[in-house]
């Protein structure tokens, strides 16, 4: 008789669990609406006792198996019950316009940090090269350069800034090897920061000094103004992308080493998300500058046009992340 009463519970606790699978399903679908206020009761009473069964089960019992599909039936309910309003465009956007600056103003310490390793190394390699144009070697890697070397003439440099006619153009290349490449850095910056920011540390200088030999090299064969035209417009939203997400990994690298007073885990939870909304933010930046860079790759536009973009772009970009409040109603 016993062991029959222990079948029946467990039965009936089957079923309930299968329940809560199957309606907590079809109620997370975006439209979904429970029937009347019965279903509702039913429903969060079997969610609040699955979900205590959950924990006994997990405790006592040598079925993983089972454990797990009581755990999926609990986890749809609690999306089912707990699901916010799918948020309206307008919100969306919003907090885009809104929640990027105020997670980047949040760290701001940690951007200005990267943004002076950025300089600083942008700075040396710099130097070495207008210097000693041999040093450029030790910045950028051979196939990268693809011909853009001290060795070079100026007018084949030249030629890499000006307008090019023909599609297959190695600056054609370069310049979407450039983009690649900093898109790739600037997520391998956000993403590294778990490494107590030490590798995000090691590519904001890489980068920084990449940079600094090709304005280097470009300067000491006097096409340092025509360099700055080239890179300039996106290279604002791009570096500054790969500045921000330099900042976002030292500051999840930094809360790892340094909790503060809160506990750790919650420390952490609390820096990621800031750290991760900044990172979202880099793709607009990012966006921008390859829109930026295909426009006006093959354009005849002037020195003038491309310094006046490249303010454009630093005024707006600073402007958004920097200085954009929420109003507070």
């Amino acid at each position: 008789m016993h062991h029959h009463h222990i079948s029946q519970t467990a039965t009936r606790a089957m079923d309930r669990w299968r329940y809560l699978a199957f309606e907590g399903l079809s109620w997370s679908r975006v439209r979904a609406r429970p029937r009347n206020l019965d279903v509702v009761e039913n429903f969060t009473a079997a969610y609040r006792r699955s979900a205590t069964e959950l924990a006994r089960v997990r405790a006592f019992s040598p079925d993983k198996r089972l454990a797990d599909f009581i755990e999926q039936g609990v986890a749809t309910a609690h999306f089912a019950v707990y699901r916010r309003k799918r948020p309206t465009l307008r919100q969306v956007v919003e907090g885009a316009l809104f929640g990027v600056p105020a997670a980047v103003q949040k760290l701001w310490k940690y951007h200005t940090l990267s943004l002076l390793i950025t300089v600083l190394t942008t700075a040396i390699s710099f130097t070495a090269v207008t210097a000693a144009p041999e040093t450029y070697y030790l910045f950028v890697d051979r196939e990268l350069a693809s011909g853009r070397d001290p060795s070079a003439s100026r007018e084949y440099l030249a030629e890499g800034l000006g307008p090019q006619d023909s599609a297959l153009d190695e600056g054609m290349f370069f310049s979407g090897y450039l983009f690649t490449h900093n898109t790739q850095v600037a997520f391998l910056c956000f993403a590294w920061g778990f490494l107590i920011g030490l590798p995000t540390i090691y590519l904001l200088a890489k980068n920084g000094l990449m940079l600094g030999a090709f304005l280097g090299l470009f300067f000491s064969k006097g096409l340092g103004v025509e360099a700055v035209a080239w890179l300039g417009p996106h290279g604002v939203p791009e570096i500054g992308a790969i500045i921000l997400c330099g900042g976002a990994g030292m500051a999840i690298g930094h809360r790892l080493l340094n909790p503060g007073k809160l506990p750790r885990r919650r420390a952490l939870t609390l820096t990621a998300t800031d750290a991760s909304i900044v990172a979202l933010g880099c793709v607009p930046l990012l966006m921008t500058a390859g829109v930026i860079e295909g426009l006006f790759r093959q354009s005849h536009a002037g020195l003038g046009l491309r310094y006046g973009l490249m303010a454009v772009m630093f005024v707006s970009c600073t402007g958004w992340l920097f200085f954009v409040r929420r109003r507070t109603a």
